[in-house]
């Protein structure tokens, strides 16, 4: 008899983030940015996604957890939504991302989110030259699948990625304790993040 894992919760998975951050940035490794973002489909039936705006203050600026976490509200090139959040602390942003997703969760907008996206720069230097000082990277939480994948577009056409440096820093977050997605199928690319 087989018995099935229990799914980590978005929390469990998402905060590894955090710990991962800071060992890297620790090391010299990478340089988080300030900005991060949830992708979703937006729906005038859902109320909460209806006045996304008004939900967000509320959710992030009042009551006890309130935060200085500030957001803005986009629709990029392939009419896909975007709350942008940014906010100097790393891990104020990963708890307002979490926040965010799970007020939208909570409010019949769950189905409609696809994924968070925090934006990071490789600072390090490796020895076989994988990664180029500057490079851009975006770690990828799919809330579906409940991991992580790294994404490295080199340009705005879509299919233009660094995949090596992908699989290298896949390997890389693995080993500092992230839940990285295994099937190489579900690192969807994603061109045109607003930030």
């Amino acid at each position: 008899m087989s018995r099935q894992r229990e799914p980590k919760s978005d929390w469990a998975t998402m905060s590894t983030v955090i710990r991962a951050e800071e060992r890297l940035r620790n090391r010299g490794d990478i340089s988080p940015a300030r900005r991060a973002g949830l992708i979703y489909r937006h729906s005038d039936d859902i109320p909460f996604l209806r006045d996304l705006s008004g939900e967000l203050n509320t959710v992030l600026y009042q009551g006890s957890s309130a935060t200085k976490t500030s957001f803005n509200l986009q629709e990029d090139d392939h009419g896909m939504h975007w709350a942008v959040l940014e906010d100097g602390r790393f891990n104020d942003l990963v708890s307002s991302t979490y926040t965010v997703g799970n007020a939208m969760g909570a409010n019949a907008a769950g189905g409609n989110l696809l994924a968070a996206v925090f934006e990071m720069y490789f600072t390090g230097s490796v020895d076989d030259s994988t990664f180029r000082r500057g490079t851009r990277t975006y770690w990828i939480y799919r809330y579906d699948r409940k991991a992580f994948y790294p994404f490295v577009p080199t340009g705005d056409a879509e299919g233009e990625r660094d995949r090596p440096t992908e699989l290298r820093l896949a390997d890389i977050l693995r080993k500092e304790g992230m839940t990285v997605e295994r099937s190489l199928e579900e690192w969807m690319g994603i061109w045109g993040i607003p930030f």
